[in-house]
């Protein structure tokens, strides 16, 4: 039994986190509409806040977990129905879970631990019961919410996983991305449910290779790398004047990498930097005249909190999940890269900006990178930075691309470094009060969209 003096705090959780292979369609939405994208995994919130993750507490909770849910039999959750949040400033679109069984879970839960009842009965909340739902992100208004419900609804095409564990999660700190502490299976005793982990979680989106141990293929590529993860330079941070200097993050290891059947283009927003799967079509080559078969750049392998910072930093391009050849040869590392996604294009064949480019040709020097890549680099033809006109922000069907703001969390303030850091005891917008909850239907109802 757990210690009833246990403080609770909204650094913990119980929850449901889907398997990594489900995972992409969620982070397409999430990753430029949730608060949330780089510290939370997808998930749906039982218990939250829960106890704080302090000494052995974590183990002895899940040992509790684990005799309260001996008895629940795995289940099924389809998520096909987008609904949402109406919290008067803001609205929060869900994907709902529906079922009795997963309302069965989250009340043998709270028999538990009875203290943690915030998501399932809180007066002061007007909060009657549990309404499980995984996020998806904030939009500003009802109208706005309504909108993209729509426009997601139209194309979502649905998705299933089998519940047969719920997870027991952690941070230290409110910027920092959640740790998977422990596993707790269903229906399987207490002698083989709990199963401690320790695997944060790495926002990331697109192709994913499961590790064979199991852990990869249920939480992604931070199950690999255990407290830390390989990041992909291929532009301004292969140079430590960037990364380290100016961005204040201090890579463990760094070694050279490179990455077969990909190539540099310049065809981000602004001219900036950005990498494409495939060989050079026709015409291409004689215009970019990359040398070899492949990019070229520096692996950074850095803490878990680092990476969510950098990916911040990098809040116009899609956090990639690849694999990585290593500069020994000898080993294929699953790292992350930074790649445009496809609204934030323009043409190929402009020049890169002076000052970009300089960095770049910096860091190839700096790392020793190929001297054939390191020359071509080195060759390039450059633009002024204050010269850049109008193509350089026009996508090729001639529309303009827009910029997109960075999520931060409201508790947030500037570190030494210029970085948002946490101010007070906030975590992602779940940690937060919010309003009165709504359904899709916009009216309030009676329940507090708290948990994403």
């Amino acid at each position: 039994m757990v210690n009833s003096l246990r403080q609770k705090d909204h650094k913990s959780a119980v929850c449901i986190i889907p398997p990594r292979p489900v995972w992409d369609a969620i982070q397409e939405i999430r990753l430029f509409n949730d608060k949330g994208f780089v510290r939370w995994p997808p998930h749906i919130n039982l218990l939250y806040p829960f106890y704080e993750d302090t000494g052995a507490t974590f183990q002895e909770c899940a040992e509790t977990a684990a005799q309260a849910l001996s008895s629940v039999q795995p289940f099924k959750v389809s998520l096909s129905e987008l609904q949402f949040f109406d919290h008067g400033r803001s609205c929060t679109l869900w994907l709902d879970p529906g079922g009795s069984e997963l309302s069965q879970l989250q009340e043998s839960l709270v028999q538990a631990f009875p203290e943690c009842t915030d998501l399932s009965h809180d007066p002061s909340r007007n909060i009657a019961r549990f309404a499980g739902h995984m996020s998806l992100g904030q939009w500003s208004s009802a109208e706005a919410v309504q909108s993209a419900q729509k426009k997601f609804q139209d194309s979502w095409k649905g998705l299933s996983f089998t519940v047969d564990r719920v997870c027991l999660i952690s941070r230290a700190g409110f910027l920092d991305p959640y740790i998977i502490r422990h596993t707790v299976g269903l229906g399987k005793g207490l002698s083989s449910a709990v199963t401690e982990v320790n695997v944060p979680y790495i926002a990331t989106i697109g192709p994913h290779s499961p590790s064979t141990d199991g852990l990869g293929a249920a939480f992604g590529i931070g199950a690999l790398q255990e407290e830390s993860v390989w990041y992909f330079a291929f532009g301004a941070n292969m140079t430590a004047k960037k990364l380290t200097e100016s961005r204040g993050i201090k890579p463990f290891e760094a070694t050279n990498g490179f990455l077969p059947g990909w190539r540099l283009a310049f065809n981000h927003k602004g001219g900036m930097g950005n990498i494409m799967e495939g060989t050079h079509g026709a015409g291409q080559a004689s215009k970019t005249g990359q040398p070899g078969n492949g990019v070229h750049g520096v692996l950074h392998r850095m803490r878990a909190l680092d990476l969510a910072r950098l990916t911040h930093m990098e809040h116009e391009y899609r956090p990639t999940e690849i694999e990585v050849d290593a500069d020994d040869g000898k080993r294929k590392i699953r790292a992350v890269a930074f790649i445009s996604p496809p609204e934030m294009l323009i043409n190929e064949g402009l020049p890169p900006p002076d000052r970009y480019l300089k960095l770049l040709q910096s860091g190839a020097h700096e790392a020793n990178l190929d001297q054939e890549y390191t020359a071509w680099l080195d060759d390039m033809a450059c633009v002024p930075n204050k010269e850049r006109g109008d193509d350089y922000y026009t996508a090729p069907d001639g529309t303009k691309v827009k910029g997109r703001k960075r999520f931060w969390t409201g508790g947030d303030t500037v570190d030494s470094y210029g970085k948002r850091q946490s101010s007070r005891g906030r975590g992602s917008r779940g940690g937060r009060r919010a309003g009165r909850g709504g359904r899709s239907s916009g009216r309030r109802q009676n329940h507090n969209g708290n948990g994403s």
